[in-house]
């Protein structure tokens, strides 16, 4: 991404929102977040080094599966664009009785997928694309926003910490049945939308 690169960002019709399946989600991973502890003296996190490898969900996060598997009455999508080339993404669910995740609230939206190309992270895209879906859900008059990421995702984890968000929740076998995901461990993370509201 070159320094006059103008990136615009659109909402687009999610009745064809394919262009989203255009853009890469890679994840480098170099770090964990170690979760040690037990029981009721608490859990703690620290990050640790590993062997560097990448994760690629383009092929298993995707409009195209997401369409066949629920309603998409009620997601909103985000697309960041440089020129005609979609570079970076984002997906806001709410008020869909049908996804666990949303906890049969109707106060809550979950941030359902973010995404930003390789050649564009660091650039602010993603800051502007979390700032989209926040701006909705408020107007939407939603309380919170909530976020599933894995430990392995360091990033991502600090990136949301940064936008004020919490861990509510840590499951280490919310992955246990998939092969290439048994050792991760998932964080439910929560981001308050109106100061001094508290669930």
């Amino acid at each position: 991404m070159g320094k006059d690169t103008v990136i615009h960002y659109v909402e687009i019709d999610k009745s064809d929102a394919s262009v989203y399946d255009e853009i890469e989600m890679k994840v480098r991973v170099k770090e964990i977040y170690e979760v040690n502890g037990n029981g009721m003296d608490g859990i703690t996190f620290q990050k640790k080094k590993v062997s560097p490898y990448t994760k690629d969900f383009t092929e298993n996060a995707n409009y195209k599966r997401w369409k066949r598997q629920f309603d998409l009455e009620n997601w909103n999508f985000f697309v960041a664009f440089d020129g005609n080339r979609p570079v970076g993404g984002s997906v806001l669910c709410s008020h869909s009785s049908e996804l666990n995740m949303l906890e049969g609230r109707e106060d809550l939206g979950v941030l359902w997928d973010i995404r930003v190309d390789s050649g564009y992270k660091h650039c602010g895209v993603g800051q502007r694309l979390f700032q989209l879906v926040k701006d909705r859900a408020e107007n939407l008059g939603l309380i919170q926003l909530k976020i599933e990421c894995q430990n392995n995702n360091v990033p991502a984890v600090d990136f949301y910490f940064k936008q004020g968000a919490h861990i509510g929740a840590v499951n280490r076998y919310a992955y246990y049945g998939d092969k290439d995901a048994a050792d991760e461990v998932q964080f439910l993370l929560y981001v308050n939308l109106f100061p001094g509201i508290h669930n």
